[in-house]
């Protein structure tokens, strides 16, 4: 994910995000570790609705 994808998917202005990298390295990191568990979370729900459809038949 691109500077600005992440600026966008988060409500701040790119030029944030490139202060953040210097200021606030730690509040970076936990961005990124959010985003990753959250498309972990949709990961495993798609797993289960597709377990789900392979049950139900």
């Amino acid at each position: 994910m691109t500077k600005k994808e992440l600026a966008e998917r988060i409500g701040v202005d790119p030029k944030t995000i490139k202060n953040w990298e210097t200021s606030k390295p730690e509040l970076l990191k936990l961005i990124y570790l959010g985003l990753a568990t959250e498309k972990h979370v949709q990961d495993v729900e798609a797993y289960l609705q597709e377990i789900k459809k392979a049950t139900d038949k």
